[in-house]
Order: structure tokens, then C-alpha cells, then sequence
């Protein structure tokens, strides 16, 4: 089968973008990846995007995948598989920690969004439950399976690449009592999928997103930002 010309419609900073990047990297996929403002969407992008979301997947310039775990999923078809399990019950559980996945994202949005310190701390508590039941989830490692990497190790990278930074502003330890998922998070933070799937200034990025949030987290990160300016 021929592959097809692919073209992955990402902004700098979107997690889900990233583990579309990295299950196209892991199966050796060549593709263009297009970056959009979201602030000021193009009108080919939402002509094409029932969200207004990225990512998006251009298939040889006609066809459009949106979702990234429908993306992933696509990838994993097409490159003849790997990235999930063969068998039905493990391959959907996978699936379903990649929901979850999507749910820790989203509750490290609301951490970094949290107006008032009472809320930054009941987000905390929140990203505490979920990374101690994901702990317990855990084999042996390296990956999320085990020796296998999946789908599942590339939906979570981007959550502990959010870390690198938060840990910096919040002086937290988020995987201090979670040793199995600090040793996936190290081994994750050098695969070379995990690193090519942002660009090289993505930490200054995202704290300059995060200086622009009208939240505790975001009032920090425009003191830091103001204070590397001044020296």
C-alpha cells in the first residue's frame, strides 16, 4: 500500500498535537506538520476542522482526521500496527488510558488555571488522586506495558512534559510518591519521538502562555519571566 502524504495541523504548545507527532515518529512516518495561531484560526482551517480544534490530519491534501486519538489510531492502521496490543480486551483498555490521559491534561489545565491559591490547591489534590491511581496501573516499565511502547506512553509524554515547567513555578515534586511514574516520565523525556514532537524553545513558550493566564500559576510565571528580563 502506498502511504500517503500526510500533513499534521498542530500549534507549538498543544499536547494532543504532540502524541499524534509521536505515534507518526515511532512508525518512521514522514510528514509536514503546519502550525496555526489559534488565537487567529485561518480561514482553510476552520472551513476544515469541525472543532476549530488541532490536531488535525491531512490525508494527500483530501481527506481530514480530527481527534488525536482517532489520529493515532489511523497511524498505528496504516504502519501496520505496533502500537497497540493485538489482543481486544488489552488494545481497548489501552484505548480507555488514553481517555484518561486526556482527562489528566485536562485537570492540569485546571491547576495552571486555578484564580485562587484554595483553588491551585484542590487541583493539586485532584492531579494527586489521579497520578497515584495511574501509579498503581503501572508494570514494570519502561513503558506503560511494559517493554512494549504504545499508544498509552505517547498520550501521556505530553502531560509530564508540562511538569517540566509547572515543577519550576510551583517548587512541587508531582511524582515525589509515584516511583514508577517517575521512572516512565525519565525514560519518556529522552525518547527521541517525545523530544522531536515540540520545538526546541517549547519551555519558553509555554511559560510565556502561562505568564498570559489570570492565575496564581500565571502570576508566578510573569515574575519569573520579568526577573530572567532584568538580569
Amino acid at each position: 500500500m502506498t502511504t500517503p502524504k500526510l500533513t499534521l495541523v498542530s500549534h507549538h504548545l498543544c499536547p494532543y498535537a504532540q502524541r499524534a507527532a509521536i505515534a507518526l515518529s515511532e512508525q518512521g512516518m514522514s510528514f509536514e506538520r503546519r502550525l496555526i495561531d489559534l488565537s487567529n484560526k485561518p480561514d482553510w482551517f476552520t472551513q476544515i476542522s469541525p472543532l476549530g480544534k488541532v490536531p488535525l490530519l491531512l490525508i494527500d491534501d483530501d481527506a481530514v482526521l480530527f481527534e488525536s486519538s482517532i489520529i493515532a489510531q489511523y497511524v498505528n492502521h496504516i504502519s501496520g500496527g505496533g502500537l497497540l496490543a493485538d489482543n481486544a480486551i488489552e488494545k481497548y483498555q489501552q484505548l480507555a488510558w488514553q481517555a484518561f490521559a486526556s482527562q489528566l491534561i485536562a485537570n492540569i489545565g485546571q491547576l495552571y488555571s486555578a484564580h485562587t491559591h484554595s483553588d491551585l490547591g484542590h487541583a493539586q489534590v485532584t492531579l494527586h488522586g489521579q497520578l497515584q491511581r495511574l501509579e498503581q496501573s503501572l508494570h514494570d516499565g519502561p513503558w506503560f506495558a511494559g517493554t512494549q511502547f504504545t499508544l498509552v506512553d505517547a498520550a501521556f509524554a505530553p502531560a509530564f512534559r508540562y511538569f517540566d515547567t509547572l515543577e519550576t513555578l510551583t517548587d512541587s515534586a508531582y511524582l515525589e510518591h509515584q516511583p514508577k511514574l517517575a521512572q516512565w516520565r525519565k525514560a519518556l523525556s529522552v525518547r527521541p519521538s517525545v523530544i522531536a514532537a515540540v520545538s526546541s524553545d517549547y519551555p519558553q513558550r509555554l511559560r510565556q502562555f502561562l505568564a498570559g493566564r489570570q492565575s496564581v500559576i500565571g502570576r508566578i510565571a510573569t515574575t519569573t519571566l520579568a526577573s530572567q528580563r532584568a538580569t
